[in-house]
């Protein structure tokens, strides 16, 4: 139960949950599995012993031989589903199984191969249970119960047959010693399992842990491309003192900034449609061609003039296409900023299996293995936007030559 009360405070989810479940399901099957094993295993090495020549009285063998098969039958059906009115009728057929025993002692006496059978059956036919028993502090009392009347009855047999006292004292030890291997065997299977399920809590928080870091990280990314997008990128045509864009644009941009600053402030979760336009609204709920659009009016009144070419219609996911609207629109943004052209050219296609945005510009170029690892505006604004949706980003490039990025996007 003070397992169960950890669980219950770790507050586990629901995979959690079910892996619990599932090795608890896992753990009785194993249980019940070896209380089976010890009394099939008693069971036979008795039964094999009634057929040693001078064991037992030939006209008490059909007897033995159909007390033993309603042992293991007993023994089975207990296993088949655990239940108190079950197991008794393992302890009655053991229990049985010893009075025939007794019973067709041979003219000559009790021999070691009877007594060594009284002993299995005793100890391991009857004893198994204490395999199962030991989970609960009922079972406990049960099995003190059932270990007392089986020694009882093995001394009563034992007398009966006026079997010496120096032999009783042994075949008493010895059923007491398969009863304590069972029992041993029985806590340690207990112990294993509350073991085991405080190592799967104990996973679970770790899981739990390392999911709400990988959050963190996704929302400290999530709000670092935010603002390198918008506010660092108004904060950028500022430091040129905006030279080669319309004023009214750049007042727009500005304004837009700062509505989206003080909704941040507020706490909530803005969508950007594009640098310099801005909702508060999930972006999927655009259609394509209002994100174009907002694509465009980003860098009408820049010194960059973008032209575009190619499919209106993007066949994308309302996740995808926001992630590759953002990509595209920082890869243009990046040549205004650092290509040092006048022109950039932007193809859209779909042919059915593969949406994909090409971006060329004839500008200064550059060394795409040089780039810094802590280069927001590429590594995670593009690169690890695209990669999220499961695309590829490629980049050709080299200084002097111009640039042209390929952003690929599976449907």
């Amino acid at each position: 139960m003070a397992v169960w009360r950890e669980i219950a405070s770790s507050a586990p989810g629901r995979q959690q949950r079910e892996s619990l479940e599932y090795f608890d399901a896992q753990h009785a099957q194993l249980v019940a599995m070896t209380t089976l094993l010890f009394s099939i295993v008693g069971t036979a090495m008795s039964f094999v012993a009634m057929f040693i020549p001078g064991a037992i009285a030939l006209g008490w063998l059909p007897a033995a031989i159909a007390a033993h098969l309603a042992l293991a039958a007993a023994a089975v059906w207990a296993w088949r589903r655990r239940s108190l009115l079950r197991q008794a009728c393992v302890v009655g057929a053991g229990l049985l199984t010893l009075v025939v025993i007794t019973a067709g002692v041979p003219p000559a006496g009790i021999n070691f191969t009877m007594g060594a059978a009284l002993c299995v059956v005793a100890g391991w036919g009857i004893g198994s249970l204490a395999v199962s028993l030991t989970a609960t502090r009922g079972g406990v009392l049960a099995i003190g119960a059932v270990f007392i009347v089986t020694e009882l009855s093995c001394l009563l047999l034992a007398e009966s047959i006026d079997i010496p006292a120096t032999n009783v004292g042994g075949l008493i030890g010895l059923v007491t010693v398969l009863w304590v291997l069972c029992l041993v065997f029985g806590i340690w299977l207990v112990s294993s399992r509350a073991r085991v399920i405080r190592r799967i809590v104990s996973i679970g928080r770790a899981h739990n842990l390392e999911r709400r870091a990988s959050e963190t990280e996704a929302a400290r990314l999530r709000d670092a491309r935010l603002l390198h997008d918008t506010a660092l990128a108004t904060l950028s045509l500022l430091a040129h003192s905006g030279v080669g864009v319309d004023p009214d644009t750049l007042r727009a941009q500005a304004a837009s900034d700062r509505e989206l600053l003080a909704r941040l402030r507020r706490g909530e979760s803005p969508s950007p449609r594009a640098s310099g336009q801005y909702t508060l609204t999930n972006t999927a709920e655009l259609q394509l061609g209002e994100t174009l659009e907002a694509v465009k009016n980003r860098f009408n009144g820049t010194e960059l003039a973008v032209t575009w070419h190619g499919s209106g219609q993007l066949g994308l996911a309302h996740a995808k296409l926001d992630a590759f609207m953002h990509a595209l629109t920082e890869c243009v943004e990046n040549v205004r900023r650092h290509a040092h052209v006048s022109e950039a050219h932007v193809t859209l296609s779909d042919d059915g299996v593969i949406v994909r945005g090409v971006v060329t510009d004839a500008g200064v170029g550059f060394d795409p293995s040089q780039i810094p690892d802590q280069h927001m505006g590429f590594r995670e604004s593009v690169v690890a936007r695209i990669e999220e949706i499961s695309g590829t980003v490629r980049v050709f490039s080299s200084p002097g030559a111009g640039t042209t990025v390929v952003l690929e996007v599976p449907k």
